[in-house]
């Protein structure tokens, strides 16, 4: 049955006040404010009822810092997605993310929410990108490592602040409602290229075999303090005892690292997982 669309839903009235923001700071899940003139982040005021950025800032959620980007568009399962990715290829492959091995294995959905009318769906505000695995397990077993999504996410899409965009290096916030797959999110890799990457996917099935886990990955990040998603003077694969005091710091959101429950804790909300504080890795 073709599935009609209606208008989207209006935005979520923000529930992050500066206390809340101050909390994910003191978590070392935002930077610190440096700079009265131009903040790293601020609260949305409270008439804003929706989304409306002073200029050089973007819209981030605050489930998206357990991970570190700042896009609307994208569900919090897609940034633990993404965030599992980029630790793989730097932590455990020695790379910079591989962006044809990105496209060998993941394709975009968009969801669009039911109204509870049969055949009638409507397009999200945020959220409206999900990420799905090419790779069934009955095509191309052992493949990549297992990634356990969380099925509980409720209210993050009211959780929204501003965030200083710095260099422009983000897309400009639009308030833009996607409503139609672009093509280009089921693109894949050009069949002259393929080759290139069995060397990376023998590695990664290696990976997987040997017990290697999102679970395992995300409690690595967490205890180095590390976002995969922010941009870093080194790779993860690269901070070692061996370089400067001043690279590393420059690599860490907070001079502590967290304690074990906390780091359990963080893993359990992104991903459907029994995970315990003795599972944490990545001690230093």
């Amino acid at each position: 049955m073709p599935v009609r669309l209606v208008a989207a839903d209006d935005w979520r009235p923000s529930s992050m006040t500066e206390r809340r923001l101050l909390e994910l700071e003191r978590e070392g899940l935002l930077h610190h404010r440096t700079s009265l003139s131009s903040l790293e982040w601020i609260a949305p005021p409270a008439d804003h009822r929706e989304p409306r950025p002073p200029k050089g800032y973007v819209v981030s959620f605050a489930k998206f810092h357990r991970h570190g980007v700042e896009l609307q568009h994208f569900s919090p399962n897609a940034i633990t997605i993404t965030t599992v990715f980029a630790a793989v290829c730097e932590g455990y492959l020695g790379m910079m993310p591989h962006w044809e091995l990105w496209l060998h294995l993941y394709r975009g959905e968009l969801f669009n929410a039911p109204t509870g009318t049969t055949g009638v769906r409507k397009p999200v505000r945020a959220g409206c990108l999900n990420l799905v695995l090419k790779t069934g397990k009955t095509e191309r077993p052992c493949e990549y490592i297992p990634v356990g999504l969380s099925p509980n996410h409720a209210g993050w899409d009211s959780q929204w602040f501003y965030l200083r965009n710095d260099d422009d290096l983000l897309p400009a916030y639009t308030g833009c409602v996607i409503t139609e797959r672009p093509e280009n999110w089921t693109y894949g890799v050009i069949q002259a290229h393929q080759s290139r990457l069995d060397p990376l996917l023998d590695a990664m099935k290696k990976l997987c075999l040997e017990g290697l886990t999102a679970a395992l990955i995300l409690s690595a990040i967490h205890h180095r303090r590390v976002l995969p998603l922010m941009s870093r003077p080194l790779r993860m694969d690269e901070m070692a005892p061996s370089v400067s005091s001043r690279d590393l710091e420059a690599c860490r959101m907070s001079n502590e690292a967290p304690a074990d429950d906390e780091v359990a804790a963080r893993v359990r909300a992104a991903i459907a997982s029994d995970f315990k504080p003795e599972h944490v890795n990545g001690r230093d």
